[in-house]
């Protein structure tokens, strides 16, 4: 087996991506690439891996994407989030008969194109990272133990400390994302709701109680149409270090698009906003900030299912406590734990697609797989100190 990848986008998570596929004896080439080539060049003279190469590429330009995903068998989509790239991406796959994989998606526009990929014999897996992604198998995992599933509940709190302020992920995407439209499933219905409403005390093991809010996600757009058991709610709710000064600055309207007038001087606050935010370390500055102990991260993804089992009323709940920076510098030094955390089962699903395992054709999120696929993939992260624990409770 001889299998090939193009990883489009080389930062933070190409890298971990790039990294993990390496390793794998069926994997004989990996392009990194990136409209910044030198960005990637950089990132691979790191990695120092034979297997890994470099090239241009715009995910802006169709024609673009066709020439550098040619003879491959998989293209990741490891870009800053952007509906119009997964699209050219996609496109640019189905005429070189590759799959497609992302780790965030545009769920209704691509989710349109299933029966045209389905004739082409490939697989569209979208939203593969830790949430959407991780999630979307553990809440799939525990559907499949129920008769009739009533409620799901998607909580995800993560709190990072460092000696100085620094992004941990895309500043762009991540502070977008505060602010983007945000939905829930009710009574087989979508609901859209304003950012950093639904504030909520959750208490989440081994941290305590934290404070969550609605947030927008891929999860309550997905799950409703592929867990067919009765479902009448579903919401995702998130939290974390950033999520109070996010949300002091979108009541002050410092996310607003619209340019104001500042001593004479037209600006769009949120221009500045981006201006100013810390921009992601590099992965020889994570190194230092571990070696000298300036930074520490502790989190926790859950999932929780309501419903019928054998005609009694019972709630799952399984959890992902992530790796500590700890763990993360012993396998893979330099990953950020945000990075870390979303590429890594980013890779995991890329090995089962190269190794031939995902079989399902067609645009498909991750509950969507076989369920021996789905097992496969949680029992391969175990070795990534990424292993979950589950309950189920009577109500």
């Amino acid at each position: 087996m001889n299998r090939k990848a193009l990883i489009i986008g080389a930062g933070a998570q190409g890298s971990v991506i790039a990294t993990n596929l390496a390793e794998c004896s069926y994997v004989s080439e990996i392009v990194l690439s990136d409209i910044y080539l030198e960005k990637a060049k950089k990132t691979a003279n790191r990695l120092n891996n034979e297997k890994i190469f470099t090239s241009k590429v715009d995910a802006n330009d169709v024609k673009d994407i066709k020439k550098a995903s040619k003879e491959m068998d998989l293209v990741i989509n490891a870009t800053t989030w952007n509906p119009e790239f997964n699209l050219n991406i996609m496109e640019a796959c189905k005429e070189n008969n590759a799959h497609y994989q992302d780790m965030a998606s545009e769920p209704c526009r691509q989710l349109k194109l299933d029966d045209e990929w389905k004739k082409t014999g490939l697989t569209a897996l979208i939203d593969t990272g830790i949430a959407p992604g991780f999630s979307n198998v553990l809440v799939a995992e525990g559907a499949d133990k129920f008769g009739s599933v009533d409620e799901v509940r998607i909580r995800l709190y993560a709190e990072g400390e460092t000696e100085k302020p620094v992004s941990l992920w895309s500043p762009e995407t991540a502070w977008e994302d505060m602010v983007r439209e945000t939905i829930m499933y009710i009574d087989g219905d979508f609901k859209d709701v304003p950012p950093f409403s639904g504030e909520e005390t959750y208490e989440f093991p081994d941290l305590g109680p934290k404070t969550v809010y609605y947030h927008s996600h891929e999860e309550p757009k997905t799950l409703p149409k592929f867990i067919d058991k009765g479902l009448n709610y579903l919401d995702f709710k998130m939290g974390g270090t950033e999520f109070p000064i996010a949300k002091a600055f979108y009541e002050f309207g410092l996310f607003g698009e619209e340019p104001i007038d500042v001593k004479g001087v037209k600006v769009a606050p949120r221009d500045v906003l981006l201006e100013l935010v810390p921009p992601t370390p590099s992965m020889e500055e994570i190194e230092e900030m571990v070696k000298n102990r300036e930074i520490s991260f502790k989190g926790c993804l859950l999932v929780e299912v309501k419903g019928e089992i054998k005609g009694k009323e019972k709630r799952y709940i399984r959890y992902l406590q992530p790796p500590t920076i700890e763990q993360i510098s012993k396998i893979m030094p330099g990953a950020n734990p945000v990075a870390y955390g979303t590429s890594m089962p980013a890779s995991m699903f890329a090995r089962l697609i190269l190794k031939g395992k995902i079989k399902t054709r067609g645009v498909i999120p991750p509950e969507a797989l076989e369920s021996k696929v789905r097992k496969e993939f949680l029992e391969k992260l175990e070795d990534k100190y990424m292993g979950t624990e589950e309950k189920i409770e009577d109500l």
